[in-house]
């Protein structure tokens, strides 16, 4: 009963500093959000068990190495703000140009593919409470959802997508440090061994590493903010991807920090989406009801974030005289087709080699910027190859990465 208290109050408690009308209407935390909402709703109910699964007793190993990329990935997005986009707005015809909106296509067609995976994910929570396995009632359900998503977009545009993301995310981040509070508090508890829990079934360290880079994608979602220029200064978004990064990164690690002991007490058998709900469940009780409200509040925002992201992107690669609106239709259609012709995790799969696609040409387009800079030459050259380190690991996530097993 306490640590069900503690999960209980703390998530009060921060849902109340959150809602404080300074934070709500502080220009920088709504900027923030848009990527925030993105990136943990992504992640937070499906990283513990892929990792745990996966890579066993290297789990926290396996967030670290996510979140060096995911920055470095975010650093390679802020830079291009500050440095790409005076050439993009410039209307030049350039090198930069084109390679800019190759990798837009890239990038829609992987926001697309991460709203089928929000809304899926969402939906299967709320089945798996109502004791419902029947896919094709879960399918129509996720159809249902996107047509609601598809009618906010529609009229209320943008700004009515982003109010109801303010709402979803502060309710998601209250939920998850009361998570956190509840897990530390039972680690106290219990006090089990650390780090000792083995993987779900023997895999190659090659298989391993090619299973890790399909993760990809549950750290994406800073990239947003190279879409958000028409309400927010480029000094905004580049400090909004940044606080973004920092926020998530930290509850990541922590979290899979925190399920380590719980996933040696009650190890996984079988990987599907609600694997983190019922594991949890067994060690503490109130969680899976508060995961319930999470799963609703974070793929709920993380879809909104990148019908958002995904409309604006597609708004400036055919620059036809329609609405707005009519983009972000276009992003929830397509994710509608993906709903009815993959899994959980192939759409993570699918959805890691779009976006690592869009990284690598944006990474390109640093590689030219850099080599343009009048910086020193051993500045310029660290740069290089830090660059070059990035370009390697994005080949690999687009060739070789592959899909956890889903049971």
């Amino acid at each position: 009963m306490i640590t069900n208290s503690i999960a209980l109050a703390t998530s009060v408690l921060i849902a109340i500093v959150l809602f404080l009308p300074r934070l709500r209407q502080s220009v920088q935390w709504r900027a923030t959000v848009t990527p925030l909402a993105s990136i943990i709703g992504s992640g937070f109910l499906i990283i513990a068990p892929l990792l745990h699964s996966v890579m066993g007793k290297w789990a926290l190993l396996g967030i670290a190495l996510l979140s060096i990329l995911a920055y470095a990935l975010g650093s390679v997005i802020r830079f291009n703000i500050r440095h790409a986009e005076p050439e993009l707005a410039s209307n030049q015809q350039s090198s930069i140009v084109t390679l800019e909106k190759a990798s837009q296509w890239a990038l829609g067609a992987a926001y697309a593919i991460s709203v089928a995976f929000y809304i899926s994910l969402f939906a299967a929570f709320v089945f798996d409470r109502l004791s419902i396995s029947d896919t094709t009632y879960i399918k129509l359900f996720t159809s249902g959802l996107l047509v609601i998503i598809m009618v906010v977009a529609w009229l209320r545009g943008a700004r009515g997508l982003e109010t109801i993301e303010l709402f979803a995310v502060t309710i998601k981040l209250a939920i998850i440090v009361g998570v956190l509070a509840a897990l530390a508090t039972y680690d106290i508890q219990v006090q089990s061994a650390w780090f000792q829990h083995e993987a779900i079934q023997a895999l190659s360290h090659f298989e391993t590493v090619s299973m890790l880079a399909g993760m990809l994608m549950v750290t994406q979602g800073f990239e947003t903010t190279r879409f958000m220029g028409n309400n927010y200064t480029p000094e905004q978004r580049i400090k909004a991807s940044r606080y973004a990064q920092w926020i998530a990164i930290f509850l990541y690690v922590v979290f899979i920090g925190l399920t380590c002991p719980i996933f040696l007490d009650f190890p996984i058998t079988g990987l599907n989406e609600t694997t983190i709900s019922y594991t949890l469940g067994q060690a503490i009780w109130v969680l899976p009801i508060l995961l319930l409200v999470a799963a609703t509040a974070s793929q709920l925002s993380a879809a909104l974030a990148d019908t958002i992201g995904g409309g604006g992107l597609l708004k400036e690669l055919f620059h036809l005289p329609i609405s707005p609106q009519f983009y972000y239709v276009l992003v929830i259609a397509i994710a509608g087709i993906l709903v009815w012709s993959s899994n959980v995790f192939e759409i993570i799969n699918l959805a890691s080699k779009g976006f690592a696609l869009y990284y690598l040409i944006q990474t390109i387009i640093a590689v030219k910027l850099v080599m343009r800079q009048s910086t020193g030459q051993r500045i310029r050259s660290t740069k290089l190859l830090g660059l070059s380190v990035i370009v390697l690991c994005l080949f690999f996530v687009i060739g070789w990465s592959i899909p956890a097993p889903h049971s």
